[in-house]
């Protein structure tokens, strides 16, 4: 099966593109890879001239049982080094079927260490993952009916929301 044809490369992409037409819609001149396969980052923006962001979109619902999100512990890591090496801020967006939202926010805000109000750590890392709560989110916008219905279709999750 050739990469593009992966049901987790269609969701991430269905959802790269709705983000970067989100960042266009915010006066942001967007960048995308065009090499096929893996690579460092999803979009590359700037809004006019001076502001350079790196967003990273991660096509996934929040955890059922918790209110927290996460990503690949490895791909976190290389997000910080490309963050620290060339000084450019990364945000996460999560495109969240279940919850019918986007929402994220700066690496560099989601990784400071903070405490919800039962006093239960807002960044937890397990072996081979980096859960983000839920807390720690912007709201940045709201998917339509059918943007939601896609990619539930789409889902790879054991369960159900």
């Amino acid at each position: 099966m050739e990469w593009k044809d992966k049901i987790q490369v269609k969701k991430g992409d269905f959802a790269e593109d709705i983000v970067h037409t989100y960042l266009e819609n915010k006066g942001f001149i967007v960048y995308k890879p065009h090499t096929e396969g893996k690579h460092g980052f999803d979009r590359l923006a700037v809004k006019d001239k001076k502001q350079l962001i790196i967003a990273e979109v991660k096509a996934k619902a929040r955890m059922k049982k918790y209110r927290a999100t996460g990503i690949d512990l490895r791909h976190y890591n290389e997000y910080k080094l490309i963050e620290v090496k060339h000084n450019i801020p990364i945000f996460l967006f999560f495109v969240d079927e279940w919850l019918k939202k986007i929402y994220g926010n700066w690496l560099s805000e989601l990784e400071k260490e903070s405490y919800d109000d039962v006093n239960y750590p807002n960044t937890i890392i397990k072996p081979g993952i980096i859960f983000f709560s839920y807390i720690k989110m912007k709201m940045i916008t709201t998917l339509t009916d059918e943007q939601s219905e896609y990619l539930k279709s789409t889902s790879t999750r054991n369960y159900t929301y």
